[in-house]
């Protein structure tokens, strides 16, 4: 089990577990939105047996925002190309912040053995490696959507892949039933076996 947050959600009796996904169609918001909503206010994470990521939702949060409506399809869309532009950007700057907080550090070390009278110095690059280390916050955000969507395309594609095998499954008669009534294979269609005409 993963927990984070620092449980302030606990204290509220209605609190619920939601996972992203719940509330951003609460919220009527991004599942990206949803990601960064939890991780800003703090609120208690974890793992269902399913390895789902869920937040402890305080209940005033579960409820849709006032004028939000938004078209799912599309904020999916827009989600995923987000989520690809920011990981690989956030997955760079994360580097580039690495190497140079290390060299400012290195700087800063030198500047305090040479010359003590530059502490303005030093106090600027405090706030530079304080900036950096808020970039690294920021990659760290996008990892969890990214592994959060990733959870979701497997749950997806696992699914497909059962619904495929139930109408390989099915007979000729059934396929060709299935196919007239237009559908995909019911669970009727599911207990006749190959090559056996249906009830």
């Amino acid at each position: 089990m993963q927990g984070g947050g620092n449980g302030a959600a606990d204290d509220e009796a209605d609190s619920r577990w939601m996972s992203y996904t719940e509330l951003a169609e609460a919220r009527r918001i991004t599942t990206s939105s949803a990601i960064r909503l939890v991780l800003r206010r703090g609120w208690r994470r974890q793992q269902d047996n399913q390895g789902m990521m869920r937040a402890l939702v305080p209940p005033k949060w579960s409820e849709p925002a006032p004028g939000r409506n938004i078209d799912a399809a599309a904020h999916f869309a827009e989600t995923i190309e987000a989520l690809e532009a920011s990981v690989s950007a956030l997955s760079e700057r994360a580097e580039t912040a690495e190497r140079a907080a290390q060299t400012e550090r290195e700087r800063a070390n030198r500047a305090e053995v040479a010359r003590r009278a530059e502490y303005s110095r030093a106090d600027l690059l405090r706030e530079r490696i304080d900036a950096l280390r808020a970039a690294l916050a920021e990659a760290a955000a996008a990892v969890e959507v990214a592994r959060h969507e990733a959870m979701e395309a497997m749950q997806t594609a696992e699914a497909l892949r059962r619904a495929d095998a139930k109408w390989r499954s099915l007979g000729t008669f059934a396929r060709v039933r299935e196919a007239w009534r237009g559908g995909p294979p019911s669970e009727t269609a599911d207990e006749t076996k190959p090559g056996e005409a249906p009830p």
